[in-house]
């Protein structure tokens, strides 16, 4: 069962009656191979939306794009390099136009002890998760700009909510996500965008391959998050949390003695949680 968040559940699940706010719109979708990108995909593909699918993975970005009968231009770029990224523009809108929605969904995560964790790991946590999602965003803001409207999907984590042991990247580079959308956020409605909105979604551990082996007691179904976070679009919604009682965690360890915050917090299992991970494969 879906978790609802900060945002209210929607009244509707029917598609039919948002359709028409959205329908033709071009969403621009990173990560889009598999995992949330895959269902965030088929979600905007039912919503009548054309579609700009962008993975570093040809394969699995065959396979997406082979499940969608609908409006899609797919592209093959690692959104890490500055280059792909400009002659990602190019193409795009040479053959899709100018974007509506951007969601910035690829990530990469990387559980081990921070002394332990390999330079170049640490890097690509931080290039992906960070910097794709500041430079696919910068690339195509203009597209939303141009049209005084829009809206941008930036995947934070519960990690950017509190400090998660053996998890030191991951939660530096969502930590970052979430202070990049609040600032892009305030900017936007400064110069006079107030149009352009933006969604932060916080999710607890979704079960995809890239968590796999995770101890956690919380394990969010990736449908669910898609959905929730579909609904926050178009209601306009700031914030997802999911679960809702995510919201609390900075309030608490802001009020707790920090001994007693971090008690609290291995109770719960934080300190146990990335020791069995494996991902994919890659531990």
């Amino acid at each position: 069962m879906a978790n609802p968040g900060l945002t209210c559940r929607c009244p509707y699940d029917d598609i039919d009656a948002v359709m028409k706010d959205i329908m033709g719109k071009t969403v621009l979708i990173t990560g889009a191979g598999m995992g949330m990108g895959r269902l965030f995909a088929l979600k905007f593909a039912r919503a009548s939306c054309k579609l700009v699918l962008v993975d570093i993975n040809k394969q699995a970005l065959d396979k997406t794009a082979s499940e969608i009968p609908a409006d899609i231009h797919t592209y093959i770029c690692d959104i890490s390099d500055k280059g792909q990224i400009h002659d990602l523009v190019e193409k795009v809108h040479k053959d899709a136009g100018s974007v509506d929605i951007i969601v910035n969904n690829a990530g990469v995560l990387y559980g081990c002890p921070f002394l332990k964790c390999p330079d170049e790991l640490i890097a690509r946590t931080i290039d992906v998760n960070v910097k794709g999602t500041l430079l696919v965003t910068r690339a195509f803001l203009p597209d939303l700009i141009s049209k005084k409207r829009g809206h941008i999907i930036n995947m934070a984590s519960a990690s950017s909510l509190t400090g998660v042991p053996d998890l030191a990247a991951y939660a530096t580079s969502k930590h970052a996500v979430a202070g990049f959308s609040e600032s892009l956020r305030l900017e936007m409605k400064k110069y006079g965008f107030r149009n352009i909105g933006i969604t932060l979604v916080y999710p607890h551990f979704v079960d995809t391959g890239m968590v796999k082996g995770v101890r956690s007691s919380v394990l969010l179904q990736p449908e669910a998050v898609v959905n929730d976070t579909f609904n926050a679009m178009v209601k306009d919604k700031l914030f997802v949390y999911m679960p809702w009682w995510l919201m609390f965690i900075p309030l608490l360890l802001y009020i707790l003695p920090t001994d007693l915050g971090d008690w609290i917090l291995f109770k719960a299992g934080v300190s146990r949680t990335m020791e069995e991970w494996v991902g994919h494969g890659q531990k």
